[in-house]
């Protein structure tokens, strides 16, 4: 086993600790800010479904989605999903952030929050953007982790002045 296979859970040792790359940055967060890294990602491709049983599946264009499941089942349900689509586990590639407050977002991102979900600048981030009630999902490349984070929480704070 490489070095490097902590990065995908099939691999993963019962002795590989894993950090979510949003852990440093989130250190002293605001509760509205949340880190949601450790969430099972899987992207596919092809004719998609309508939904993924044991995962949350989001339109990202007409063949390609993401689908979000429990870290624990995400090698599982890639070797189901792998069966009728192209299947990858990004899972280490994405980091997730959790924003809550629609004024919130409407600071750090153009996207229209009423058509979610969508794939677009966030603080001049790609990201996939989904939406529950007044909660948001924020799942973007993970280097810009520390950089994104900096920017919700400072956009957090200026509300509160």
């Amino acid at each position: 086993m490489s070095g490097l296979a902590f990065l995908s859970p099939g691999r993963a040792s019962a002795e590989a600790v894993w950090c979510s790359p949003l852990a440093r940055a989130l250190e002293g967060a605001p509760p509205d800010v949340g880190d949601l890294s450790q969430t099972g990602k899987i992207e596919i491709r092809g004719d998609l479904p309508k939904s993924v049983k044991g995962g949350e599946l989001n339109r990202i264009t007409p063949n390609r989605g993401l689908v979000l499941c429990d870290f624990g089942k995400t090698v599982e349900l890639l070797e189901k999903l792998s069966q009728d689509y192209f299947a990858v586990d990004v899972t280490a590639t994405l980091a997730g952030l959790s924003v809550r407050g629609e004024q919130l977002m409407r600071r750090i991102t153009d996207l229209d929050l009423d058509a979610l979900p969508a794939a677009g600048a966030v603080s001049h981030i790609q990201a996939l953007v989904t939406r529950d009630g007044d909660s948001f999902a924020l799942w973007f490349g993970q280097e810009y982790s520390d950089y994104l984070a900096e920017v919700v929480i400072d956009a957090w704070e200026g509300l509160r002045e």
